[in-house]
């Protein structure tokens, strides 16, 4: 029989704490530089703004001025080039596990590093939806299995999509569950909201056939940190915790993914 851990993430603050696509409103009187790296197993690439006022809703400009270098541990190094889409990337690189990697920007006689070590990805074995009553509501939750990496302290990652945009996203550990199946139970959306089809709703609301898809990130704990003081950021009126050197926003994640997908269809949701 299978042990299984169950994380319910996000039923208890279903209407302020929806867990959707990671956005930082960073708290800076001076603009600052936002620096947004990754390195995985599908692609190694970089984006870097500038911070806004908190009033200020325009879109976030890429920086075409930096120098952004990716090293490994024995001392390779890779220049990525800026693209059309705003980000810089170096054609073929991507991630080892195991690899130590180190990422340097360059911009405005300004200099940030900061490094993040590859782990492996973790298999994922079961994604499906299911009904769940609470206090006379009806819930849809969307429930993902995988099997944690043994004889080591794992942290992760998700994030949801909705027809390739962002959906939901939450980090979480393996501690005292190490080798274990791990079940993930997360709350898309109540029947009700379903049924009345309010347009403050339509970001939460999930309609026939539409297509979704997981992506689970083994991540450091270094990265851990970062994204889970993202999250307290939003309540606690602060920035969140520093990942680079040099005095920038920002984080550098190296990471291996494994990803599902399904289609949601009302008929295929299940009551327990």
């Amino acid at each position: 029989m299978k042990h299984k851990l169950y994380i319910i993430t996000g039923l208890l603050f279903f209407f302020t704490a929806c867990e959707k696509e990671i956005e930082i409103g960073y708290r800076s009187v001076e603009p600052l530089y936002v620096v947004e790296g990754r390195i995985t197993n599908e692609v190694a690439e970089v984006l870097i703004t500038l911070t806004r006022d908190m009033d200020d809703g325009s879109k976030p400009t890429p920086q075409d001025n930096a120098t952004v270098t990716v090293t490994t541990e024995n001392g390779d190094q890779f220049p990525l080039s800026f693209g059309n889409d705003g980000y810089y990337r170096a054609a073929g690189l991507t991630g080892t596990v195991g690899e130590n990697y180190t990422l340097k920007v360059t911009v405005d006689e300004k200099e940030f590093t900061s490094e993040s070590r590859m782990h492996d990805a973790a298999g994922m074995d079961e994604l499906y939806f299911q009904w769940l009553k609470v206090m006379g509501q009806r819930f849809v939750i969307l429930t993902f299995s995988f099997n944690d990496i043994p004889d080591e302290e794992n942290y992760y990652c998700y994030r949801i999509y909705r027809n390739g945009e962002n959906y939901r996203w939450n980090v979480m550990h393996d501690r005292g569950n190490d080798g274990k199946n791990i079940l993930v139970d997360i709350v898309c959306m109540t029947e009700k909201m379903a049924e009345d089809n309010k347009e403050d709703d339509w970001d939460d609301i999930l309609y026939e056939g539409d297509e979704i898809e997981i992506e689970l990130q083994t991540i450091d704990k270094r990265t851990y940190d970062y994204l889970f003081s993202v999250g307290l950021s939003d309540t606690a009126s602060t920035n969140p915790i520093d990942n680079f050197t040099g005095g920038c926003l920002g984080y550098f994640a190296a990471y291996s993914t494994s990803r599902m997908g399904t289609i949601f269809s009302y008929a295929g949701i299940i009551n327990p």
